[in-house]
């Protein structure tokens, strides 16, 4: 089945599909997505509307002309966005079906494997459930009762960070699924980048380190990646400083290396489900890293707790703790890959799992951002420095007076003290 806006020419040749995307449009979609929609379109009848709408006229119903066209297209409604997934003719249709959708319907109608993750959320057996990590009292015990709720959550590392500076934009991002379609600031993109390549060459196999990446002096990213200037340059920078920290440097074929690795866990009496994704988990000699990669033209807040700054890295410490990754605490590590793009200014800062006072730590950190997001049912806005570059500003009153106020107060600081006649 498909849905969306349907349309056929006159004559039954041309059909097409509009998918309405709730923001920008989608760029592309997996190849066994689009094959099983344009076999759809080619083949499939309108279907019969439930029993409180009006049915399809019966002309509808009846077998139409084949098509000779099949065209979809996916279409952002918050931005007008238009972008043309596939143009394809029935023979291309059948073809790609049988080689790209084929295979993924048959791997979802057999498959039995059990793999913990945002499904988690929604799933009526997770009682049941002995794949997924039980973490009781992940952070200890609650400093006060938290609310009743009739629905499961979900909590991860960007939910506390997005909460930590604002419950509106918390609720207005991860709830409602919103976004102002504002571009990303020069060094979020940069940063996006650098994460891309390097995802891209540690999930290889056989496995490579990176001192075979592209040298900033080359003044090329590699292919499929772009970047205008001087941002480029910027990200062949830190590559440059990626080489001689590389996780995979010295591994064994024998080591797991998982990038992108989505850690689950459930804590029960809280019916919260945590989820948390590493930018790389691998072993060395039996023992699991974990390891975040941050980029970044500012050195660390020195003075300031690395767990209290990240904390995915203060999540991390915690599921060690409780065996929701390896074999606990002592055979685990943390670590935070801190890039910048200077020459000798990156560094790799190690955490130990299996430290008290670092899981006593841990759990302060968390609980201080966890603990009031549970309780919360009302996310109000919060203003701060944030404000400049939150995403759902479009959709906050509070928060775009605080920006306009910060504007003009920056416009009367230039034009200076004006003299009285």
């Amino acid at each position: 089945m498909t849905w969306g806006r349907q349309y056929s020419s006159a004559d039954g040749t041309v059909r097409e599909l509009w998918i309405p995307s709730f923001g920008r449009a989608k760029p592309d979609r997996s190849a066994a997505e689009k094959a099983a929609i344009a076999h759809v379109v080619a083949q499939g009848l309108p279907a019969r509307r439930r029993a409180r709408h009006t049915p399809p006229p019966a002309h509808a119903l009846a077998n139409p002309t084949p098509p000779e066209r099949i065209r979809v297209f996916d279409f952002g409604c918050a931005d007008g966005s238009l972008t043309q997934l596939l143009d394809w003719g029935p023979d291309t249709v059948r073809e790609l079906f049988r080689r790209d959708a084929a295979p993924a319907f048959i791997a979802a109608a057999t498959g039995a494997g059990v793999r913990p993750g945002a499904s988690c959320v929604g799933c009526k057996a997770i009682g049941h459930c002995g794949q997924l990590p039980r973490t009781a009292a992940l952070w200890g015990p609650l400093r006060r009762p938290l609310p009743l709720r009739t629905m499961r959550r979900s909590l991860s590392a960007w939910d506390l960070r997005l909460y930590g500076d604002c419950p509106a934009q918390y609720h207005l991002v991860r709830q409602l699924r919103l976004n102002d379609l504002t571009p990303e600031n020069p060094g979020a993109r940069r940063g996006r980048v650098v994460d891309t390549v390097l995802n891209e060459r540690h999930a290889q196999s056989p496995l490579r380190s990176c001192r075979g990446l592209p040298q900033a002096d080359e003044g090329m990213l590699p292919p499929g990646h772009s970047l205008e200037e001087p941002l480029a340059r910027s990200a062949l920078h830190m590559l440059d400083e990626h080489r001689a920290l590389c996780p995979l440097d010295g591994l064994t074929p024998q080591e797991t290396v998982l990038t992108q690795h989505r850690v689950t866990a459930y804590i029960p009496e809280l019916d919260v489900v945590v989820l948390a994704v590493p930018d790389l988990v691998h072993t060395r000699r039996g023992r699991w890293i974990w390891r975040e990669t941050k980029t970044s033209a500012a050195p660390l807040w020195e003075g300031r707790s690395l767990l209290r700054a990240f904390p995915q890295l203060a999540l991390a410490v915690l599921l060690f703790d409780r065996r929701a990754l390896g074999e606990g605490p002592r055979r685990g590590r943390v670590e935070l890959e801190h890039l910048r793009e200077g020459p000798g200014e990156s560094g790799l800062e190690a955490i130990d799992p299996s430290r008290p006072a670092t899981v006593a730590e841990a759990r302060e950190v968390i609980a201080d951002l966890a603990e009031p997001l549970l309780r919360d049912n009302s996310y109000e806005p919060r203003t701060g420095r944030h404000c400049r570059s939150c995403q759902v500003r479009t959709w906050c009153e509070q928060g775009t007076a605080h920006v306009s106020g910060l504007t003009a107060s920056a416009s009367n600081a230039e034009r200076g003290p004006v003299k009285a006649e």
